[in-house]
């Protein structure tokens, strides 16, 4: 199986078009928030990866048909 890292590949479309925001949501939260908080700018990156992997697991079972 062979797998193109190119923005032809819509799952690479998708994983950029969600961990882009939440990667630089993170890093305004490392910036602004104080340390005690510290596990809290991770949950972004967190939850943009547990939507993506959903979102392939969907595909997969071809329940949904996005960016065709």
């Amino acid at each position: 199986m062979e797998f193109e890292l190119t923005l032809k590949n819509k799952r690479v479309r998708v994983w950029l078009w969600l961990m882009i925001p939440a990667f630089i949501f993170t890093l305004i939260l490392f910036i602004y928030l104080p340390e005690k908080f510290s596990i809290a700018p991770v949950l972004p990156i967190i939850i943009g990866y547990f939507t993506y992997i959903c979102w392939v697991f969907m595909l997969k079972k071809n329940r949904i048909n996005l960016l065709k």
